[in-house]
């Protein structure tokens, strides 16, 4: 009697080892980190938009929603965290379109649409990091701001100092283009919209007429 219950434990505990796949801990769980949990969210909010859930994540994941909140922490942290990553993409588009170029009209429309294409890009996670009207969305908004106004404060500031004006303005510049930015972003992604290009080639004509002084010939 006590061999057979001896056989049956070991037996359990084979089968046990063998259903667990590799990284996964005794119980079944995924032993993942915060940027696989992030590539996980980026997939359900391409695929549900942005009513994406913590569950269907951590689902998505194969791990529990403990272990989202563990690792990355509540939704508005979520939120944040990919809202650094959409900033990312926009600041390393955004400077891909300037490198080697000097400040003009033409290379500030360059940088407007580079950033309006790579949200159409993120059409779903722009609009999970900026859509809804709570703290937590207003902070995700605040923290994609900051990401992409810091850059273009300091590139603003430089491109003063050149040309021999006040770089005084440069952050108050920066933050008004990337506020500009994210409302014409949420009006190009609708479908009836211009597109990009024209939109960007509006918008520098006026940020750079603002920013230069009226043009004397009309």
């Amino acid at each position: 009697m006590g061999r057979n219950e001896g056989c049956v434990v070991k037996q359990s505990d084979r089968m046990s080892t063998e259903t667990r796949g590799p990284g996964r801990p005794r119980g079944g769980q995924l032993d993942i980190g915060p940027e696989a949990i992030l590539d996980a969210a980026e997939r359900v909010i391409r695929r549900d938009g942005a009513s994406a859930s913590i569950d269907s994540v951590a689902i998505e994941a194969g791990i529990t929603k403990p272990i989202v909140y563990a690792r990355v922490g509540s939704r508005a942290e979520l939120a944040n965290a990919l809202a650094d990553r959409l900033a990312s993409r926009m600041i390393a588009a955004a400077r891909e379109s300037l490198a080697g170029r000097s400040f003009t009209r033409e290379s500030l429309g360059g940088f407007i649409a580079a950033n309006l294409s790579t949200v159409l890009e993120h059409r779903e996670l722009f609009l999970y990091v900026t859509s809804g009207s709570t703290e937590q969305t207003a902070l995700s908004r605040l923290s994609l701001a900051e990401r992409s106004a810091t850059p273009l404060a300091r590139a603003l500031e430089l491109w003063r100092i050149g040309v021999g004006r006040d770089a005084a303005v440069a952050e108050s510049w920066a933050y008004a283009m990337v506020g500009m930015l994210q409302m014409a972003s949420l009006w190009v992604i609708d479908d009836t919209s211009p597109d990009p290009e024209s939109v960007a080639t509006h918008m520098s004509e006026l940020l750079w007429w603002g920013l230069v002084g009226e043009r004397s010939s009309e």
